[in-house]
């Protein structure tokens, strides 16, 4: 008799699975130290910027990518810079079983949600090693950035699959 591979509903049944994660690019400035540091600025605010960026690497493999750019400006003392974080998070999953028409949402609202901590973390880690207190970024709703990303493409009447969406801390 031949091997036969059965079919269950197990091998049917959508999946993600996380192949890696990685810092793609990282950089920290901190133009004005060590006054920024040790000159009694006070508390910065925080403007952070996100990108989310993905690509499909072949068949059902693709990379989504987190892309942060936060900017931290001291009001007291004439808007100066404290630091500036850029942090491109990524990782490469495999989708299996996903249908086309979710693709796109999978690797925009569940790939960022699963990324998110781990870059909050090193965004803490790096606001620390340039002698700051930690950032703990606020929890992110990339539900709500894929459907304004959403409208915003079907109003330009466009496919692309990068958003921004930019938020006060």
């Amino acid at each position: 008799m031949a091997d036969k591979k059965m079919e269950t509903p197990e091998s049917k049944a959508p999946s993600m699975q996380v192949m890696a994660q990685y810092i793609k690019d990282m950089s920290i400035e901190n133009p004005n130290s060590p006054a920024s540091i040790v000159g009694g600025w006070g508390a910065p605010e925080t403007n952070v910027q996100i990108n989310i960026r993905t690509q499909q690497l072949k068949d059902d493999l693709y990379e989504a990518a987190l892309m942060f750019r936060i900017e931290a400006r001291v009001p007291k003392q004439d808007n100066n810079v404290a630091f500036i974080v850029e942090l491109a998070y990524g990782a490469t999953v495999q989708l299996k079983n996903i249908p086309e028409d979710n693709i796109q949402a999978v690797l925009m609202i569940e790939v960022p949600k699963m990324l998110f901590p781990f870059a909050r973390e090193i965004v803490a880690d790096a606001t620390v090693k340039a002698g700051f207190p930690p950032l703990y970024m606020q929890p992110i709703s990339f539900e709500a950035i894929y459907a304004q990303e959403a409208q915003r493409r079907q109003a330009e009447g466009t496919d692309k699959a990068d958003t921004k969406d930019k938020k006060k801390a």
